[in-house]
């Protein structure tokens, strides 16, 4: 698994598509290291993104503090620890998503992990559970298929669709807006400081373990559940029941935990995977250095004897052909020319040997350049030879 690396990164990480699992973790300093299978790593200009493409999983190395974005991961992704902003595209996979900076999610085909992000988060759809917690701003989510748990938002939070149940667990501060919709149960767990009061459908069960109010609204639509002063407003559009909580009901948080602890199981193979793919990648690379490079040295060696060989061939069939012109000088008075019958002579020798050392050589050129093996050189040198 090839390791590619880029010096004093400071703009944006673009990941445009990878095929398998993807990391993506922030570190110190300004080098980026990227390792996957048939990874490509592209800057088409100084202060232009980064583009990433893998085949197969990838894992990055990026500076803290630049943006990152990734457009399609096949299967799951990790990315954390990440000091810029951050949009996640399509993940097939589960993703889990922790100590980052403003997030924009798209679709997440399984579950979604997300803890510790200091701005908004946006997320448009995941397919199975989703989990979202300590985040400093504000939360919006276009749908969920399965449960959704939501802990500790401190800033505006809005849930269009939960395909199954929904737990709450937060401050609700005033003049923050709150609005949720669930085809499953509500579960909210009510702290002791809260004031607020819950508006929900008129025909919707509500089951109350902790003290407060229901009331029912002047158009007749729906219901207020009020708690203390009531100051800040929760709408609920949809669900089977809202159920209230006090803080001594562990078992929301648990709910909660076993909710996070099913993503991180499924999730717990990926990191663990990419480890054994990439683990003593850097030794790898060197023994594979120091592999190749007496293997090169011995193919120049190869390659040079035979070189040497082919040319003292060369020359041994030159001397022998001047041995015989010689004897045939002797002997003859007729000159042979190459093509040609002894009655139709017309060039000298002279003007022969030329081309046909310049065939030689040509030969002898082919196989330095590897166009030609040394036995198709021997057996081109052999028919020379022989016409000579």
């Amino acid at each position: 698994m090839p390791r590619i690396e880029r010096r004093n990164v400071t703009a944006a990480v673009i990941v445009q598509q990878v095929g398998g699992d993807l990391t993506v973790r922030g570190r110190t300093g300004s080098d980026m290291v990227v390792d996957g299978d048939g990874v490509f790593v592209e800057q088409v200009a100084d202060g232009q993104p980064y583009l990433i493409r893998c085949g197969g999983d990838c894992r990055i190395a990026a500076p803290h503090g630049v943006p990152v974005v990734v457009q399609q991961v096949g299967g799951d992704a990790k990315l954390t620890d990440l000091g810029g902003a951050l949009e996640l595209g399509a993940v097939g996979g589960d993703a889990v998503v922790r100590n980052v900076q403003a997030a924009q999610i798209g679709s997440i085909g399984g579950d979604l992990r997300l803890k510790w992000a200091a701005g908004d988060v946006s997320l448009k759809a995941v397919g199975g559970d989703a989990a979202i917690r300590e985040v400093s701003g504000a939360v919006t989510v276009a749908a969920v298929g399965a449960d959704l748990y939501l802990q500790n938002i401190d800033g505006n939070c809005q849930v269009d669709r939960v395909g199954s149940d929904l737990v709450l667990n937060m401050e609700f501060a005033p003049g923050n807006t709150y609005r949720f919709n669930a085809k499953g149960d509500i579960l909210c767990r009510v702290r002791a400081e809260t004031s607020a009061q819950f508006i929900v459908p008129a025909d919707m069960q509500v089951d109350l373990d902790v003290e407060a109010d229901v009331i029912e609204a002047e158009d007749g639509e729906s219901q207020i559940v009020r708690v203390g002063d009531g100051r800040a407003e929760i709408v609920i559009d949809d669900g089977s029941e809202l159920r209230l909580v006090g803080e001594t009901e562990d078992y929301v948080v648990n709910l909660g935990i076993q909710i996070e602890e099913e993503i991180e199981a499924r999730m717990s193979s990926l990191e663990e995977q990419l480890n054994r793919q990439l683990s003593g990648l850097d030794e790898r690379i060197q023994a594979w250095a120091e592999q190749f490079t007496p293997q090169a040295e011995r193919y120049a060696d190869r390659a040079q004897r035979q070189a040497e060989r082919a040319l003292d061939r060369f020359r041994r069939s030159m001397d022998k052909q001047k041995g015989k012109r010689k004897r045939a000088s002797g002997t003859r008075s007729f000159e042979f020319t190459w093509g040609s019958s002894s009655a139709n002579a017309a060039p000298s020798r002279q003007s022969t040997e030329p081309v046909t050392e310049e065939e030689r050589l040509m030969i002898l050129r082919m196989l330095q350049e590897g166009k030609i093996s040394l036995d198709e050189a021997e057996r081109l040198l052999a028919a020379l030879d022989t016409q000579s």
